[in-house]
């Protein structure tokens, strides 16, 4: 992938340079395919003969260099944007704390739609950083918790899978270099 975006970046720049080319001189180029017609012997239809470029072509070049030094470039951007692990997982366990407690004061049928959307998004979170996550997100294994006369099913539920994001979200600040 990184030799596939060097030659689009080389492309962009070879489009950049043509539509600079076609903007300040495109009343003296013209576009003929009948030479290389002649060659494969095959007649020239009178369209194909010597057409002068587009006005607007320099614009279409411009266009296209920009698509492909966005392509080229958005590792970069991408990684910018990007925010550490530790910092994600603790909104996710911040959301999945409220969740909670709307589930104890609001009950779990209202609650449900949201408790399903926040473990979706947490699992589609986690398959970026692994699939071991993603599995420890569903397994309970190993999570004790203090018994709640409050709890059901669903705010059990929603406390284990707290329980592993808090060891996860520990594992990366663990491995953090601390900031200067």
């Amino acid at each position: 992938m990184p030799l596939l975006r060097l030659l689009v970046a080389l492309a962009s720049v070879a489009l950049l340079a043509s539509g600079w080319l076609l903007q300040h001189d495109a009343g003296q180029l013209f576009f003929d395919a009948c030479p290389s017609l002649q060659q494969l012997s095959v007649p020239c239809p009178p369209w194909a003969g010597r057409q002068p470029v587009p006005e607007f072509m320099f614009i279409v070049c411009y266009v296209l260099a920009g698509l492909g030094a966005v392509f080229a470039a958005w590792p970069l951007v991408d990684g910018l944007l990007d925010r550490p692990p530790e910092a994600v997982l603790a909104e996710f366990i911040q959301r999945g704390r409220d969740l909670h407690e709307r589930c104890r004061r609001e009950g779990e049928d209202a609650v449900r739609p949201a408790i399903d959307e926040w473990t979706r998004e947490v699992a589609q979170f986690l398959r970026r950083l692994g699939h071991k996550y993603v599995v420890a997100f569903g397994d309970y294994h190993g999570v004790e918790l203090f018994a709640s006369q409050y709890d059901t099913a669903v705010t059990r539920e929603i406390r284990q899978r707290l329980a592993r994001l808090t060891e996860f979200e520990a594992r990366f600040r663990s491995a953090s270099p601390a900031p200067d």
